[in-house]
């Protein structure tokens, strides 16, 4: 049984390595995009309020604004979210490696 499984070991060995690699970069890539993004959040919630409070837009503007932060408050779990999948693929594919 050993013998049958070598092949399809040695050919998800560097499969393993490329998602590795990838899970990686995802996260350096999550972490920093996730500190941007936190702060675009931040300044289109102080901008909707503080233009609502000033009479500056109307209230269906400040509630688009406000969304828009959201989303942008959201998209780093997302990614976070995929990321989680990508280590479980790349965690599945050493155990089978290792076994």
């Amino acid at each position: 049984m050993t013998i049958l499984r070598l092949p399809f070991k040695l050919v998800a060995l560097p499969v393993a390595l490329a998602v590795t690699i990838a899970k990686w970069v995802g996260v350096f890539l999550t972490s920093f995009a996730g500190v941007l993004f936190y702060i675009l959040s931040g300044l289109c919630f102080v901008l909707a309020v503080l233009s609502y409070l000033m009479d500056i837009q109307t209230s269906a503007e400040a509630i688009r604004m406000l969304a828009i932060g959201f989303v942008a408050f959201i998209l780093p779990f997302v990614a976070g979210w995929v990321i989680g999948v990508v280590d479980a693929l790349s965690d599945s594919l050493w155990d089978f490696i290792r076994s």
